[in-house]
């Protein structure tokens, strides 16, 4: 996505509008790329809004477990009016502007111990868990020892036996080679995972209108083209999870939803300045857009 994006500014504003690219964590962790796209230091950065939530507590009404059916649910969700709300508190707080929404789908549970079919399995995994509140009671109240750890950190943790396992995208799984170290994956589908590409505001706002409006038209066919080269490349994960010998389980997730539901939600809800006005809301939006 990134790159497209690259490509469409150089072609649009004739080479005047250059992107240099920083992959796999350069400059540092999701939150630390926020604080400096916050400051200046960097221009633009794609992070998640389960750490977004951090600045917009909001944002994690997006993180309660098994809230939509498919991740095509999740993405027109996240593409309607829940997500221009979401995008305009973060603007309002952070001065941080959101240009849309990426295709990232759910995360899904591996370990190095057994495949998840049901919830007992889950039982006393020490799994690591992203550093949200209600990631780690979802997790928690299915029976894992939750674990919040710098991503960057889990491949040797799963290595040395500090962790047995965490929860992940089939892509980011394979990305990171924890087929090596982790020998199960399971389709639990627990939590949604909106992902966003972000631009400080203050910079937008000192370009010239004809660059702004480049850059809102090229974001918008970069996401499109990420949400394409996704599917195919779960699909190419799958494969590669495959022929090293991972073995891949889809549980039924309806059995898991009973742990999680009310009482995560309503936990979530005594947290949230009018938590229950807005999660009745989104669950509303969640019906409506439905496929």
């Amino acid at each position: 996505m990134a790159e497209r994006f690259r490509d469409l500014m150089l072609e649009r504003t004739d080479g005047q509008f250059r992107v240099s690219i920083y992959p796999s964590g350069q400059l540092g962790g999701e939150r630390i790329a926020f604080e400096q796209i916050q400051v200046g230091a960097v221009h633009m950065a794609i992070s998640g809004t389960p750490v977004l939530s951090g600045w917009v507590p909001e944002g994690q009404m997006f993180d309660l477990p098994y809230l939509f059916e498919t991740r095509d649910h999740g993405l027109a969700v996240m593409n309607g009016p829940v997500g221009d709300w979401w995008r305009d508190l973060l603007l309002e707080r952070t001065s941080v502007r959101s240009l849309g929404f990426l295709d990232y789908g759910f995360r899904h549970v591996y370990n190095k111990r057994r495949a998840v079919e049901t919830p007992e399995d889950l039982d006393g995994l020490k799994l690591r868990v992203l550093q949200n509140a209600t990631y780690l009671a979802a997790y928690s109240a299915l029976g894992v020892q939750a674990t919040p750890m710098n991503y960057g950190e889990v491949y040797s943790a799963l290595q040395q036996g500090v962790i047995e396992g965490g929860e992940a995208n089939a892509i980011g799984f394979v990305s990171s080679r924890l087929y090596e170290v982790a020998k199960f994956y399971s389709f639990t589908s627990v939590t949604y995972n909106p992902i966003t590409f972000l631009v400080n505001e203050p910079f937008y706002q000192s370009l010239p209108a004809d660059v702004q409006e480049a850059i809102d038209d090229a974001a918008a066919e970069a996401l499109a083209y990420q949400s394409e080269v996704a599917r195919r490349m779960e699909t190419d994960a799958l494969e590669q999870m495959r022929a090293n010998d991972v073995k891949i389980s889809h549980p039924d997730v309806a059995l898991f939803v009973p742990a999680v539901r009310p009482h995560v939600w309503d936990e979530l809800a005594t947290r949230l300045p009018d938590g229950e006005a807005l999660i009745a809301w989104l669950v509303n939006e969640v019906g409506r857009v439905r496929p």
